[in-house]
């Protein structure tokens, strides 16, 4: 019997998937990365990790879109957690430019080759925009107004399901504490901001807070939406970010990431983060994988970064070999 070279490749790709189902025995469902060089990070079109560490999503370039996803997913419909499908994540991110904006996301698959820039944030297209099958909740950070997506400005905050007309959404601000009122945010400013995005099991609310690095986390969110979570999410998700331009061009930042399924996302330490007044010029390939390095993560092993390969070997070997 003959034996093709495709047929070898299947068979190392079946074993390589039984390896991935034993070392995901263990889930991690907590990390922290002060930049991104020690980090189990997937990046896919535009997003390469700075030799200063910051993840940059998108460059000066029309028309661009970028996505990039911590490298295992988070199990969140799980019966045999304490906290059943809370989950609570902080960033830094800083946008250069309106053009267009940058998301945090939970979604069923790292696969957005379909997906468009411009306005559709490297998310959807204009066939799968608004789709119940995308089973994605995002939070976006806007910085053009999209008439067709009932936006409310060209800079606002918004939280997305499933498609990008927002089923919330407030101009960016954050609430200060000292003034007890809310302060514009231009989210184009350059200036670092921090996010905390937050989604409370129990009493099935998502909250969305801002505010500048230097301020610490407000006592009043910009956004609270109830919802229910369980009937969008699958039992395991993978969690990351997306960004995109259209005529306009941006540089999209993401700086320092904290996420927990369980409890409260860590602190950062933010003499930690990389600093995004002059970055360096970007040097890796489209598609990067930084994962040889000890990572933030407190449970960071050898074992996650196999796992890390076999994905990246998986999902090449399926977009490059037809049947």
């Amino acid at each position: 019997m003959a034996v093709t070279s495709k047929s070898i490749t299947l068979y190392i790709i079946t074993h390589l998937c039984l390896i991935s189902g034993v070392l995901s025995q263990q889930q991690e469902t907590e990390f922290l990365h002060h930049g991104f060089l020690k980090g189990n990070i997937l990046n896919y079109g535009s997003t390469k990790i700075l030799p200063s560490g910051i993840l940059e999503l998108t460059n000066t370039t029309r028309r661009q879109m970028g996505q990039a996803f911590h490298g295992f997913p988070i199990p969140f419909n799980n019966s045999n957690s304490s906290n059943p499908l809370s989950f609570s994540t902080s960033f830094v991110f800083s946008i250069s430019a309106p053009g267009h904006g940058l998301t945090f996301m939970i979604s069923p698959t790292m696969d957005f080759t379909r997906a468009m820039a411009s306005q559709f944030l490297g998310l959807f297209n204009a066939s799968n925009n608004g789709n119940s099958t995308n089973r994605i909740l995002a939070v976006e950070f806007d910085t053009v107004k999209s008439n067709e997506f009932l936006d409310i400005d060209g800079n606002h905050v918004g939280i997305d399901v499933n498609g990008l007309v927002s089923v919330e959404s407030a101009p960016a601000a954050f609430f200060s504490n000292r003034h007890i009122k809310n302060i514009t945010l231009k989210l184009s400013s350059k200036d670092p901001i921090r996010a905390w995005i937050e989604y409370n099991g129990v009493e099935m609310v998502l909250n969305v807070t801002l505010a500048p690095l230097d301020i610490s986390k407000p006592k009043l969110p910009l956004l609270s939406r109830k919802m229910n979570l369980t009937e969008i999410f699958n039992d395991k998700m993978y969690v990351g970010f997306s960004a995109s331009t259209g005529n306009m061009t941006s540089n999209h930042y993401v700086i320092g990431w904290s996420f927990s399924r369980e409890g409260k996302a860590k602190e950062f330490d933010l003499t930690l983060l990389p600093s995004v007044s002059a970055p360096s010029p970007s040097e890796l390939d489209d598609f990067d994988l930084i994962s040889d390095a000890p990572s933030d993560s407190a449970t960071a092993n050898p074992k996650r970064t196999k796992l890390i390969i076999i994905y990246t070997l998986v999902i090449m070997f399926f977009r490059n070999v037809s049947f």
